[in-house]
């Protein structure tokens, strides 16, 4: 199942909600209110207040509902596809996807990010292949403050003129866990979605002379994520996905999941020495074809203002975000 996170887009109060994608990828089913309506076509009492607890308007929220969120979610999707399409206030179930606002489908207690998890991405960052393969994975947390719904906007901060962008897959834990073993990681994974890692390069090179890395990273909207949050189930193999990025039309990354170093049991197994939470979002890195790694003369691959940035994984779909500069403001630091 796709889910997505959405509020419709004429409304700007009102507050985002689980939706379900339909099969022809054309319209958004309301899953609270189509809970709410079966809940109540067999005589359940507080029907609407009852669908509102077990499929809240966010994946984490859901998520930590645990086995009886995960069955109203099945139930009201099998209620979806007998043919009912009204809720108990007589409005549409569904409505069409070009009539919402999508908005990225987890805010997860934490999110982290692993890095130089492919190799040809790692030599192009270097300048030629590491001699010995690395001991443990590259990983920090990225703040949820990036984050940003699949459509909207990334900012471009006015000190940076470095704006990079590295599609990953990022992987949803599904219960709260700690130790797990490689060949157990597939329990504890919820599903799937799609975030762009965007990064300031000439930041982030500041910042490591310093020792550390930071604001890099770190600057609002620089985590698009989304456009949906795919169930376990619908991703037969997460080791073998293609995945892309395009600016402007223009292939930038090329790449297939199967080709990370460290695969998602590894990472899952390395990073659940600390307590993973429902909802918490994993970034597995990115392949080659970053504008960083792009060194031939007369040519810029950072992202500009203006620019339009797709971001696609097989099996849960396309990103669309417009590069547009940080507006002019009271500046706190000048660089």
């Amino acid at each position: 199942m796709k889910i997505l996170r959405y509020a419709p887009a004429d409304d700007a109060a009102a507050a985002p909600r689980l939706g379900l994608l339909t099969g022809d990828g054309a319209h958004v089913a309301d899953l609270t209110r189509a809970c709410a309506r079966r809940l109540a076509a067999r005589g359940d009492s507080g029907a609407e207040a009852a669908a509102a607890m077990r499929i809240p308007g966010d994946v984490a929220a859901f998520l930590a509902g645990g086995k009886t969120a995960w069955d109203a979610l099945s139930e009201t999707a099998d209620f979806l596809s007998s043919g009912d399409s009204e809720g108990l206030d007589g409005k549409p179930l569904l409505v069409s996807l070009d009539a919402v606002r999508l908005y990225a489908p987890v805010r997860p207690p934490k999110m982290i990010a692993v890095g130089r998890n492919y190799s040809e991405h790692m030599a192009e960052m270097r300048g030629a292949a590491p001699k010995e393969g690395p001991k443990v994975p590259s990983a920090w947390i990225k703040a949820n403050s990036t984050i940003c719904g699949p459509n909207d906007a990334i900012v471009k901060p006015h000190m940076t003129a470095m704006l990079d962008y590295e599609t990953e897959l990022s992987l949803v834990i599904g219960a709260r866990c700690k130790d797990v073993p490689e060949d157990r990681a597939h329990e504890v994974i919820a599903g799937y979605t799609i975030v762009n890692d965007i990064t300031a390069r000439d930041v982030a090179r500041i910042e490591r002379k310093e020792g550390n890395q930071l604001l890099g990273k770190m600057f609002d909207t620089f985590a698009p994520m989304g456009p949906c949050f795919v169930t376990a189930d619908g991703i037969a193999d997460p080791m073998n996905l293609a995945l892309r990025t395009r600016v402007n039309g223009e292939i930038r990354q090329d790449g297939n999941t199967g080709t990370m170093i460290w695969n998602v049991r590894q990472l899952i197994a390395y990073l659940s020495q600390m307590t993973l939470e429902p909802g918490d979002v994993i970034l597995t890195g990115t392949p080659s074809g970053v504008a960083s790694g792009h060194k031939v003369e007369g040519e810029n691959w950072f992202l500009q203002d203006g620019d339009v940035l797709e971001s696609e994984l097989e099996g849960i779909g396309t990103m669309r975000n417009r590069i547009v500069d940080e507006p002019d403001r009271t500046r706190s630091w000048q660089w």
